[in-house]
């Protein structure tokens, strides 16, 4: 029997949009704060190759890379004793997304003219102010569209918390699967949600990456 026309509001807009998103876009802000802060400070640790600390983190990398997301997120889930469905998947999203965008910043660094360093330290800066004074901003500049990506993926990566049961949108439609029998419609509506998040973003980036270009190359920019 095909779904009314009330069937398609009450799963479109009751289940997916007003239960489901909501906390779709929470999962995505926590976990991208929380990636930023793990892929910044890792990011910087290897651009200067700090022992030790560099082989660390290009193991934590490694295993992030080889290991799925979901078992990531099932081993935080079956380890951590105390804490929500959503608090256990921002922390597993978060050390998953940090190591690729540790990787990124790494790349940035690494690709800032050894004169800018050289220079710095003829004038005796200290290393923060180096650092976050005239590196990090051009490292922006060069990995944001690399970074743009990677949050693309972070928004599509949130799905996995269905899987320890956090109430996001894959959850919501897994649940509205049991009362409307309707994987079509129901699945349908979830990855057409997905789509307009993840496209905006992506257009959203597009503009943001050339109006910051275009300020910084001037009459140069084409």
């Amino acid at each position: 029997m095909g779904l009314s026309l009330h069937d398609h509001f009450t799963i479109f807009f009751t289940i997916l949009i007003k239960s489901g998103l909501p906390l779709t876009l929470k999962l995505v802000l926590g976990s991208f704060l929380g990636a930023c802060a793990i892929g910044l400070a890792g990011g910087v640790i290897r651009g200067l190759k700090i022992p030790v600390l560099d082989q660390i983190l290009g193991l934590y990398a490694q295993l992030c890379r080889g290991i799925p997301d979901m078992l990531v997120l099932l081993f935080f889930y079956a380890v951590m004793v105390y804490g929500s469905t959503y608090s256990i998947s921002v922390l597993a999203i978060s050390v998953i997304q940090g190591a690729y965008m540790q990787e990124i910043i790494k790349g940035g660094i690494l690709s800032i003219d050894k004169g800018q360093w050289e220079a710095a330290r003829a004038m005796s800066l200290p290393v923060p102010v180096v650092l976050f004074r005239i590196v990090i901003p051009q490292v922006m500049l060069i990995a944001m569209p690399a970074l743009i990506g990677q949050v693309v993926l972070l928004i599509k990566g949130t799905s996995v918390a269905s899987t320890i049961g956090c109430l996001e949108l894959t959850k919501r439609g897994v649940i509205a699967m049991a009362r409307f029998s309707n994987a079509l419609v129901v699945y349908g509506y979830i990855l057409i949600i997905f789509f307009i998040l993840c496209h905006a973003l992506t257009m959203l980036g597009r503009r943001v990456e050339r109006k910051v270009t275009r300020k910084v190359m001037g009459d140069l920019y084409e």
